[in-house]
């Protein structure tokens, strides 16, 4: 408890100059090797009048008043104490703090600033009454509170008084234990925190010192990988302290597209708090969601149900007030439900949680907005999504700023939203922008740069743009080869999606051994959307190629998938149905056609008003089929012209 003190002194000297600091949290307070903290990073304070910073903050520490975006004073500051005191002392402690110090802290964390310490000198002062065994202000008690603080203050005066009576010598013993427990705690919470501190600054942070002989070239990615083994040879003895570093630096190494690092940190973190004295339930969970978290982020979705399942067991969802881990677990179920393609489930989750934030900042709802964006564009509700990704675009920005990954991906669902609104110019315009940011702060290689240059890639055919098409998709697939490897689902998807970029700019000769080498490798596509793709590259291949049989083939397999409930908008049904039907006629078998392109009208409604040489090829094959002359004299004309084409695609 001692060890806060000068972080309170700081604040009362920051606020005596009317300074705001906005951000306290325990990674802006670092303990010396004297064992002295020091509150760090005014980056984000202001003066008391100065609004401008108010939307700046970390979610889990921002005060109430924070997150409404509301006026914050000095009261924010308290509460913001309030809420590291409570870290600091729960940090690997199953147990409660005691009464007083929840007092302490629960008046320190009101809602209503009003209720709080109406000062940082205020909230220090019944601090030091704690440490000086005195009443804390804080707790409204009785006669035999006051009398066990002054029986802690002068055991000696009160020996007769303890002798008298078995009860206040049951008293004074509880006191005393209690005393020595959490002066034991403390001491403990101050080794490992100093203990963190050196492994910080000299494994991390020191790693690409050039003064100290270091590598100075050295990736951040790759010193986070190798302090996994540096953690566990310092903390050997500490496997709890140990434990919650690898899961910082496994959620450090997704970020930087390292997913085999952080697999390897977060199942040695899941073993070392699991049999740790002092790791509590809920850094074991931790540990468990970052471990799903990666299994999602390799393409192993049903893997990661699994692991998501066991953790909902163990922390059930309570609608109306969610811990902050039970609405990341929520969160998580909600992504890997997008991950399956079921998008009703996935706009379901987000929906529910977001009702209830609470427990919860800014960047996480912003991530919770941005994800719903998504399924409800993938479930044929463009308008709605654009209006979450506008959300999830504010709220990112707020809380990370407007350059920071989150909030690149938010603008990154309005432009995907616009072009299911038929916006194809404004659609790609942003798109492209975002992504060129998004390499400038990922780099290409990264499996997130690489899954939007993907989609990049299919917006410009949507757009009826072929040539970046091509150019995005090459640069997608490079790169997903290089993430996941040549023979994973989703390289086989980005490839199939190239494949058919050329066959839209003409370049049937460079598009032959793609092709060829896609149908090699479509068994090992097994997610549903990259079999989508193979199928859609193939029909559309041997459509160009005239081996009719083939494509009608695999536009069936196609639509079988395009076809299921929930999936007729994502994988746009319509145009699938238009495509068998146009094969089905090209091949001569007109009663077939007909009616494949009678499905074609029904479906109808799943159209995702993309615009290609193929639709349009659909189009004129459907009216060669009309009863009018007219109209089969017309579309008679251009069909010859389409089966005299060979240098262009479909």
């Amino acid at each position: 408890m001692a060890l806060l003190l000068p972080v309170l002194r700081a604040l009362e000297f920051a606020h005596s100059r009317l300074v705001i600091h906005r951000d306290i949290k325990p990674g802006n307070v670092l303990v010396d090797p004297q064992g002295q903290a020091k509150l760090l990073d005014f980056g984000i304070a202001g003066l008391a009048q100065d609004e401008e910073q108010a939307a700046a903050f970390t979610p889990g520490y921002a005060s109430p008043e924070q997150r409404a975006m509301q006026h914050v004073g000095t009261p924010s500051d308290v509460w913001q104490l309030g809420r590291l005191l409570d870290a600091v002392l729960r940090a690997g402690n199953l147990r409660e703090p005691g009464q007083d110090l929840l007092a302490v802290i629960g008046m320190a964390t009101q809602d209503d600033p009003a209720r709080r310490y109406p000062t940082v000198t205020a909230l220090k002062y019944d601090l030091i009454r704690y440490l000086e065994l005195k009443p804390v202000a804080a707790r409204q008690a009785g006669y035999l509170y006051r009398l066990g603080r002054t029986v802690r203050r002068h055991p000696l005066g009160t020996i007769g008084i303890a002798l008298a009576t078995l009860a206040a010598t049951a008293l004074v013993t509880g006191f005393v234990v209690y005393a020595a427990q959490e002066r034991s705690r403390l001491r403990l919470a101050r080794d490992e925190t100093v203990a963190v501190n050196d492994f910080l600054s000299e494994n991390i942070l020191a790693a690409s010192d050039p003064f100290e002989g270091r590598d100075h070239d050295k990736s951040i990615a790759d010193t986070l990988e190798e302090g996994i083994a540096a953690a566990e040879s310092r903390f050997r003895e500490h496997p709890g302290t140990a434990g919650r570093i690898l899961v910082a630096l496994g959620k450090g190494l997704i970020s930087r597209g390292r997913y085999a690092a952080a697999e390897r940190a977060a199942d040695r973190a899941i073993v070392l708090l699991s049999g740790a004295d002092r790791a509590s339930t809920r850094a074991v969970a931790d540990a468990r969601l970052l471990r799903a978290t990666v299994d999602m982020h390799r393409g192993y979705p049903d893997r990661a149900q699994a692991r998501l399942d066991e953790l909902q067991t163990a922390f059930p969802y309570r609608v109306d007030a969610p811990s902050s881990m039970e609405w990341r677990i929520q969160a998580a179920r909600g992504w890997n439900a997008m991950l399956r393609n079921r998008y009703a489930e996935c706009i379901a989750t987000y929906t529910g949680i977001l009702e209830r934030p609470g427990a919860v900042g800014g960047s996480e709802l912003g991530d919770a907005y941005s994800s719903l964006s998504v399924c409800q564009t993938a479930a044929g509700y463009p308008a709605q999504a654009l209006l979450s990704g506008e959300r999830a675009a504010g709220l990112t920005s707020a809380a990370s700023g407007p350059r920071s990954g989150n909030a690149v991906i938010a603008r990154i669902r309005i432009a995907v939203a616009l072009g299911e609104l038929g916006r194809h110019r404004e659609s790609t315009q942003r798109f492209q922008r975002e992504v060129e940011t998004l390499i400038d702060l990922l780099g290409e290689q990264h499996g997130v740069t690489a899954a939007y240059m993907d989609h990049l890639a299919v917006l410009y055919l949507c757009g009826n743009d072929p040539v970046p098409a091509e150019v995005w998709a090459a640069r997608s697939l490079s790169a997903r080869k290089i993430a996941f490897g040549p023979r994973h689902t989703w390289s086989i998807g980005t490839q199939a999606v190239y494949a058919i970029a050329l066959l839209r700019s003409g370049e049937i000769e460079r598009a032959r051994p793609v092709v060829a080498e896609i149908e090699q490798l479509q068994r090992l596509a097994d997610d549903p959307g990259s079999r989508v793709w193979v199928y859609r590259a193939l029909g559309e291949w041997y459509l160009r190629t005239r081996e009719f049989d083939k494509a009608i083939a695999y536009y069936r397999a196609t639509r079988r998938l395009a076809a299921q409930p929930g999936m007729e908008a994502r994988w746009n049904l319509h145009v699938v149905d238009g495509a068998l039907a146009l094969a089905l006629s090209q091949a001569g078998r007109i009663d077939e056609a007909r009616a494949a392109y009678a499905r074609y009208d029904a479906s109808t409604r799943y159209a995702n008003r993309c615009v290609s040489t193929l639709s349009r090829d659909v189009d004129l094959g459907r009216a060669q089929l009309l009863p009018h002359a007219s109209d089969r004299a017309k579309a008679s004309t251009v069909v010859a012209s389409m089966r005299r084409r060979s240098g262009r695609g479909l």
